[in-house]
């Protein structure tokens, strides 16, 4: 079920996506609205929005206050803005031109003027003006397309019932026409929602209308024999959850939009069955002690051998996993029992190592099974919400998962000394990461889009496209600046130098390096558009995009990138569908490299400085003079260059959890999604 609300939620937020690679992000999105529609509704957008913050007279408990209050919030020095999000900034009773002229600007707007050039702003993507409530629902590329009639009389009841609306259903009310009775009908035609609603905030009932307030009252006392007092808030709840009769049915409701509803939720932290014949799994207090419970247990698995981890995490699978079928799972009001399924998803899929007798049947198994691996792994520790949740589950996952990872890794060395790297430079690799069709052909880069991950965004884009998911192997070493280069519609003009280190290679026959801004003038020159922000270019063409940088929130964030992955996966998914919509018929999807991500530091290996030009994390410039009968690989763009890589998951600098550039099915195996619209013949390319 999809609401309104959160079709809004999603648009605003998406106005603070940026392209890092040419744009600085933003400070704050700027919401204007002159005519003040979307104020009513503020208390509501709120809650879904906790980085909102509204300009008006100072009452920080509402977060809104004047505009000088407004810069020391973004600032993050009142109001507690999450850190992970851009603020965005409601300005009721503005009009964007008001703070176009710094020196025409009111003086108490004066303050936030200069967010215009530091921010982005919320506006209709052509026009530039205040999204209109209307304008909102009707518009198609936000995906709600209702009809709403534009007489004074509907309009009007817009502003009434926008509170109420926000919490419909989208799919309710597609296909008619919305007009002011049928919205007048949203305050009166469903007693049990506002029923949920006073439960949630009773406060609520001071805004309606006393024939509202008359008519919700004597409904309470006739179905429910209960007057809507605050006094009587705990017994409602009770009653509710104990689910006879009539309180039946206020269950089902409740559960239909309990995501609204956290006044009442609260209140139901302490609401414990009355007897033992009733239902458990409507009593968040029992989900919490079930919780407490398997964090203690959870606690106590790190001291343990793996086998024995193992057994205990299938015998607290089995008697948590019915709780997975509760709503307060859906809810994500139990992070341990998500962070146990995930665990034993790991314990399963590492029971037992993997290799082939080459390279090729080895990467394979990875493709067929053995990723999953890593994406528990991956969704164990985004599961968690803190450092010390992290802490607990990098414990566990280090007796079961780390092992596992560092035998896999040493499989796959053993294979490429034996029988050579399959993405070693040559023509033939090199003419094959540079075909790509003429015309109508997107290449969307994502950096650092490993195979599991690839998995996730693969079953969001099949629900709208039709996409085939493929491999190639990375250019070695699996860094950026080797390996991007490679993927590129220009890699033919580049070569490497002997004496580089880097790893970065250059223009052939020059010596300019392949900088970004040689990259796109060589794009141009082929006819290839670069498109930025959310430039959408000329389908019928040839382009480069890219977007969700992975490779830079793994580096920044280490252990906790996981919590960071869906986000990113967000951006790259709006931006794949704004391109369809845009006319284009093919996208691919290519990366640079995977890589490591392990829960408890990769181990250091030794490579002495004198042995190598260059060192790296994960691999390093091994100088010409030098023997070693180290792992080493040659380098894609000069193969006289030898490349030098880590055993193992091991990393020449100590203390890291994330890093590439080594040689791991995880770092090298690289997925290729190819995505056309759902109702074109698909491509046999």
């Amino acid at each position: 079920m999809t609401f309104i609300i959160d079709k809004l939620v999603e648009h605003v937020r998406a106005a603070a996506s940026f392209n890092d690679q040419t744009q600085a992000a933003p400070a704050a999105v700027l919401w204007t609205d002159k005519e003040c529609q979307w104020q009513s509704a503020m208390p509501m957008i709120k809650q879904q929005l906790p980085e909102l913050i509204e300009l008006g007279d100072y009452n920080p408990g509402q977060r809104i206050g004047p505009a000088v209050w407004i810069k020391c919030a973004i600032a993050r020095k009142v109001a507690d803005l999450p850190l992970d999000r851009t603020p965005i900034i409601y300005l009721p009773g503005i009009a964007r031109k008001e703070m176009r002229a710094i020196e025409l600007c009111p003086e108490h707007l004066q303050p936030l003027a200069e967010l215009q050039y530091r921010g982005f702003w919320w506006a209709t993507p052509n026009t530039g003006r205040d999204w209109t409530v209307s304008g909102f629902l009707a518009n198609k590329t936000i995906g709600l397309e209702l009809d709403v009639a534009k007489d004074a009389k509907t309009q009007a009841a817009l502003q009434n019932v926008l509170s109420n609306l926000l919490s419909e259903d989208v799919a309710s009310l597609q296909g008619r026409r919305l007009e002011s009775d049928d919205l007048n009908r949203l305050v009166a035609d469903d007693p049990l929602r506002d029923l949920l609603l006073w439960l949630d905030d009773p406060e609520i009932i001071s805004g309606w209308e006393a024939i509202k307030r008359t008519i919700f009252e004597q409904y309470c006392l006739a179905t429910f024999g209960l007057a809507a007092q605050a006094a009587n808030r705990e017994l409602f709840a009770q009653l509710m959850c104990e689910q006879q009769g009539e309180w039946a049915a206020l269950w089902i409701r409740f559960k239909d939009i309990a995501s609204r509803l956290p006044g009442l939720l609260e209140l139901l932290t302490s609401i414990r069955p009355n007897g033992l014949a009733l239902e458990p799994s409507a009593y968040l207090t029992i989900n919490q002690d079930d919780e407490l419970t398997l964090q203690q247990a959870l606690a106590t698995l790190a001291g343990d051998d793996d086998e024995k981890v193992r057994t205990n995490l299938t015998a607290l699978y089995q008697s948590h996993k019915g709780r997975a079928q509760w709503l307060w799972a859906e809810l994500d009001l139990s992070p341990y029992l998500s962070m146990l399924v995930a665990l034993n998803d790991v314990a399963q899929y590492t029971l037992s190592d993997f290799s082939g007798p080459d390279v090729e049947t080895m990467a394979a198994a990875y493709q067929r099974q053995h990723w999953q691996a890593d994406a528990a792994a991956l969704r164990a520790m985004a599961a968690a919400g803190d450092d010390a949740q992290r802490k607990l589950i990098a414990d566990v996952l280090a007796v079961i998962y780390t092992p596992w990872l560092t035998r896999v890794a040493e499989n796959f060395q053993r294979l490429v000394q034996d029988f050579g790297y399959p993405g070693a430079p040559s023509d033939e690799v090199k003419e094959a990461t540079g075909r790509y069709t003429v015309g109508g052909q997107l290449l969307f880069f994502v950096d650092g889009l490993r195979f599991d991950v690839a998995q996730e965004l693969l079953a969001r884009l099949e629900v709208k496209t039709r996409v085939k998911l493929s491999t190639h192997w990375s250019a070695l070493p699996s860094l950026t600046s080797t390996a991007k280069a490679a993927l590129t519609p220009v890699q033919a003009q580049l070569t490497g130098p002997l004496d580089s280190d880097s790893f970065e290679p250059v223009i052939r026959d020059t010596d300019q390096d392949f900088s970004s801004h040689h990259f796109k003038r060589l794009l141009a020159e082929g006819d290839w558009q670069f498109l930025e922000g959310v430039e959408t270019g000329d389908p019928t063409g040839q382009a480069w995009v890219q977007t969700g940088d992975l490779d830079h929130a793994g580096h920044d964030e280490q252990l906790r990138l996981p919590s960071r992955i869906s986000d990113i996966l967000d951006e790259v998914e709006a931006r794949i569908h704004g391109l369809l919509d845009a006319g284009w018929q093919n996208i691919r999807i290519v990366t640079d490299h995977g890589w490591l991500w392990v829960p408890d530091t990769m181990p250091k290996a030794e490579l002495p400085k004198d042995a190598v030009a260059k060192r790296f994390l994960r691999c390093g410039i091994l100088k010409s003079n030098v023997a070693t009968d180290r792992l080493t690989q040659p380098w894609f763009w000069n193969p006289q260059v030898r490349v030098a890589l880590a055993p193992g998951i091991s990393a020449f600098t100590a203390g890291k959890y994330y890093d590439h550039g080594g040689l791991t099915l995880q770092e090298c195996l690289t997925p290729v999604l190819n995505i056309q619209p759902k109702d074109q013949t698909p491509n046999t390319d």
